[in-house]
């Protein structure tokens, strides 16, 4: 893959892998600028299906962005697309979580689009996870830091995961799927 970043101002810095059922493997880069003094970077999703790579996404430039790191990155929507759970880190380390759906074209960070206002724990022991139901993914869980938009003190938030990849609003009460989640930190 890194091969396919061979401009000046740009470089592969990570990259992950996802085999889906029919074979098909995904790959999704961490492109950086390579320019001084410019922090930012973006996510790629390509496709290697009896070929070479070939593009399938990508994300908007995300401004501050030094580096990505993933909690999960398979097909949590069920579109047969991998999906990027992670965080993106700024210069100062200090990271945010981003959830990216696999998508042909514009892959759109969902979180920030659906929680505006909030502020999101990627820390060890409270970084975000799956909430997983019967057949698919059906909500992220979130540590909502303070202050929180909606009043309540700090802890988890569930954001149910939505046809086409969208997220729903954060809620204090898990989703109907997620019977057994505990509440605890």
């Amino acid at each position: 893959m890194r091969g396919r970043y061979r401009a000046q101002d740009a470089e592969a810095a990570a990259a992950w892998a996802w085999t889906a059922p029919g074979g098909a493997v995904y790959v999704i880069v961490d492109v950086q600028s390579t320019q001084e003094g410019l922090v930012q970077g973006r996510l790629d999703l390509w496709a290697v299906a009896g070929g070479g790579p070939e593009g399938v996404g990508r994300s908007a430039v995300m401004v501050s962005a030094a580096s990505f790191g993933a909690f999960t990155f398979e097909d949590l929507t069920g579109d047969g697309l991998p999906d990027f759970l992670g965080h993106v880190a700024d210069s100062a380390e200090t990271a945010y979580p981003v959830f990216l759906p696999g998508a042909a074209g514009m892959m759109v960070e969902e979180i920030e689009d659906k929680a505006q206002g909030w502020r999101f724990s990627a820390e060890l022991g409270s970084a975000p996870e799956v909430v997983r139901g019967a057949a698919l993914a059906c909500a992220l869980r979130l540590w909502a830091e303070e202050p929180a938009p909606d009043g309540q003190p700090v802890g988890w938030r569930y954001l149910e995961i939505r046809r086409g990849g969208q997220l729903g609003a954060p809620t204090v009460a898990p989703p109907g799927c997620a019977s057994g989640v505990s509440e605890a930190r």
